[in-house]
């Protein structure tokens, strides 16, 4: 609650991503929740929610078969298709779990998770909210705008993931331009063949990591691979501050150094994002596999050889690992064609985007800007994904554009980090 007499009548809530991310409600990340909360001071109320399935939400689903089996794997010099097929094998033995457990798989979407939200609203404080979404959660927003318009005032949200953007046939692009854009944006597309050939190199004799504590308690000696290595530096792209390691990591492997304060942060960072207990993997399938057009394979296959380039293992990890291969028995029902349809809206929107977010690209904000007539569109230089987030700026932006849509904002944040 914000007690502050100025305190405006309708609450904010914030919808997390995902799919399957947990919003934070547990006791150590509701401490960083209250800090920035005060922090940004934006005079009203401030609700936060677990998506069904993910987080507090009962029930809550997970896969430890898939976490454990990362763990045992990432310490073993695999090659892509052992490693594909090991990781296929974990998510089965989870949905047969689920299954087996009578847990009804077609019961997540996102307009099921719009009706969730609807009903929040109604139930806490009935009466148009401003919805704040990141990453999946503004897909969640603007459904809720679709469906539920009454119930929306005005909308912030970061990290653009819009309804007429498929995550099945736009992975060969995320995947493929990660990196890429990171090297361009540092001035040097020169290292791409330097990185292929590096993927080679740890392909046939894999790198031993030294071992190191992560947040599960479990100590792990991870094992650098080809595909791991890319994999590694399309997740140091989430956060501006770890996309400043990838070009000095590059450069050191290509002269053999491997013992490198950047290259372990880089693979701790990676491993605690693939560990992250608190992400429903149960969730996200669901969502994706009911929601993607992974029917689309020859449309899949022409993105893959397009983004591949000439480096032959990403082509490789694109076709051999495609995300279509665990909706094959993963079954959660579909939905219509008009889900695809762009939510267009009149109300005040405001757009925030890191310049180099490979997830959800900034250009997908550049277009919804296009196509909504009262938005704006603040660009962080050197962001990644989730921006408001880890630049502070962006959230003075949206303390401004929430008090008065209409007062000039800047088009750029500083990008302090």
């Amino acid at each position: 609650r914000n007690s502050w007499l100025r305190n405006d009548p309708s609450p904010v809530v914030f919808i997390q991503g995902g799919p399957g991310g947990a919003s934070g409600l547990d006791s150590l990340t509701m401490t960083w929740w209250f800090a920035d909360i005060e922090t940004w001071d934006l005079g009203r109320d401030f609700v936060l929610y677990d998506q069904r399935g993910s987080g507090l939400a009962k029930p809550s689903l997970r896969c430890p078969e898939v976490l454990s089996g990362i763990r045992r794997d990432l310490q073993l010099a695999l090659d892509l298709h052992e490693e594909n097929e090991r990781y296929i094998g974990h998510l089965r033995a989870c949905y047969d779990r689920l299954h087996d457990e009578k847990q009804r798989l077609d019961d997540y979407s996102t307009e099921l998770n719009s009706n969730d939200l609807a009903d929040i609203i109604n139930l806490v404080e009935p009466g148009p909210w401003t919805l704040f979404g990141a990453s999946y959660g503004t897909r969640i927003a603007l459904e809720t705008e679709r469906r539920y318009p009454q119930l929306v005032r005005d909308l912030v949200l970061d990290s653009v993931y819009p309804h007429d953007k498929d995550g099945f046939l736009s992975w060969p692009m995320v995947l493929g331009r990660s990196v890429d854009r990171v090297l361009e944006s540092r001035g040097r597309p020169d290292l791409k063949p330097r990185l292929a050939s590096l993927m080679e190199q740890f392909s046939k004799e894999p790198l031993q990591l030294e071992s190191g504590q992560y947040s599960s308690g479990e100590a792990l000696a991870p094992v650098l691979t080809g595909s791991r290595l890319f994999m590694m530096l399309f997740a140091a792209t989430y956060s501006s501050d770890m996309a400043g390691s990838i070009v000095p990591v590059i450069e050191e492997l290509s002269t053999g150094q491997a013992g490198s304060p950047m290259l372990a942060g880089l693979a701790s960072f990676a491993i605690e994002l693939e560990l992250d207990e608190s992400f429903s993997e149960p969730v996200f399938q669901s969502i994706s596999c009911r929601e993607d057009r992974i029917e689309q394979t020859e449309a899949y296959r022409m993105q893959a050889e397009r983004h591949a380039g000439d480096n032959a293992i990403l082509r490789d990890m694109l076709i051999q690992q495609t995300p279509a291969e665990a909706c094959s028995f993963w079954k959660s029902g579909n939905v219509s064609a008009a889900f695809s349809e762009p939510v267009v809206t009149q109300k005040p929107v405001l757009l925030l985007a890191g310049e180099l977010d490979a997830v959800t690209p900034v250009q997908w904000a550049r277009e919804m800007h296009g196509y909504l007539p009262a938005s704006r569109l603040v660009v962080v230089p050197g962001g990644g994904h989730g921006v408001s987030v880890t630049d502070s700026c962006t959230m003075l932006i949206a303390r401004a554009f929430l008090a008065d849509p209409s007062a000039p904002l800047p088009s750029r944040c500083s990008g302090d980090g």
